[in-house]
């Protein structure tokens, strides 16, 4: 494509297609609220022609830019998601350069990136939760490896690819004639310091939140975490906080501690694995709700988040159109 010839540009298009995959990830009915399909290798996978640089900025851009979107960027999901991210990319990476398509396919490359990305979230997650978690490792990798599956189903389509091939032509074309109207959007910077003010405030408070102990002081903060994100127009949303209590706290009975409260078939549910797993609990939804305020700080326009943000919008306004559309006829 003429407008792509770039690499930035093409860099901050496939990033913005990954924040497109999972945005409809986000709308599709979860059954298993912890475990997420991984829609966004799609393009991991349809970008393995990239040179080595390329490709893994791909992975770090994906990872940073769905953490800011997200707002996980200030606490340890971010570093979760971003070690898992490059990891596992990497892994199906190397496999593609080492081993012909006749060897392993792109569902087998899918397969890899997968199981590689649950090793690594697991262990990373037991690092903090402690090694009760690696209980979830089984479950996790069959779901990885049929989601896997699908994630490659999906990037062979040819639905897809002619999708992204439209969206290639909309968004050069929509960028080109918004150059000359750029001058328009410098207000994003007017209160720029204000905004670096704000961003080391969101840091330090989230930061200070994992040396705290009290149950009655991380409560506060997690009410505050919710009326600064609303006070920033951030909607709020719960199911993701209920996720993260129920790993957390499956995680935490199979280590138990102290005295016994009741038992669960076999597994002893004890008062200081329950205490343990609520402070863990309101720390890091705390400390979830205090990063989603980041919507607040905008990138410099002249940055590549800038740009990824315009195509995404591109994109995320061109399919909601259409899905309203398709919804109507139904």
């Amino acid at each position: 494509m003429p407008f792509l010839n770039k690499s930035r540009e093409k860099l901050a298009f496939l990033t913005a297609l990954t924040l497109l995959f999972s945005y409809i990830e986000m709308i599709l009915p979860r059954f298993l609220p912890f475990f997420r399909l991984g829609l966004a290798n799609v393009v991991i996978l349809l970008s393995l022609e990239l040179d080595f640089t390329a490709f893994i900025l791909l992975a770090v851009l994906k990872s940073v830019s769905s953490s800011l979107m997200g707002g996980t960027l200030f606490s340890p999901f971010f570093l979760i998601s971003f070690f898992q991210s490059i990891l596992s990319a990497l892994a199906m990476r190397t496999a593609y350069k080492l081993f012909s398509k006749k060897i392993i396919s792109l569902y087998g490359l899918s397969v890899l990136g997968a199981a590689v990305s649950a090793l690594v979230q697991i262990f990373l997650s037991s690092i903090y939760l402690g090694q009760g978690t690696f209980a979830l490792l089984g479950p996790m990798l069959i779901f990885n490896v049929v989601s896997g599956l699908f994630v490659a189903f999906v990037a062979q389509s040819q639905k897809v690819t002619d999708y992204i091939e439209k969206m290639y032509d909309v968004g050069g074309r929509t960028l080109a004639e918004s150059e000359n109207e750029s001058e328009n959007k410098k207000q994003m910077l007017q209160k720029k310091p204000l905004q670096i003010i704000f961003l080391f405030f969101l840091i330090g408070f989230s930061a200070s939140l994992f040396f705290i102990k009290s149950i009655a002081v991380l409560s506060v903060a997690f009410v505050a975490g919710f009326i600064l994100q609303k006070i920033c127009g951030r909607k709020i949303f719960i199911l993701p906080h209920i996720s993260l209590w129920i790993f957390i706290f499956i995680a935490a009975i199979f280590l138990p501690n102290g005295q016994v409260l009741f038992k669960i078939w076999r597994i002893s549910i004890t008062r200081g694995a329950m205490l343990l797993a609520l402070r863990k609990a309101l720390t890091l939804s705390a400390v979830s709700a205090l990063s989603q305020c980041a919507v607040c700080v905008k990138p410099s326009q002249k940055s590549i988040f800038a740009l990824i943000l315009q195509y995404y919008g591109l994109m995320s306004d061109s399919f909601r159109k259409s899905f309203a559309h398709k919804s109507a006829l139904l």
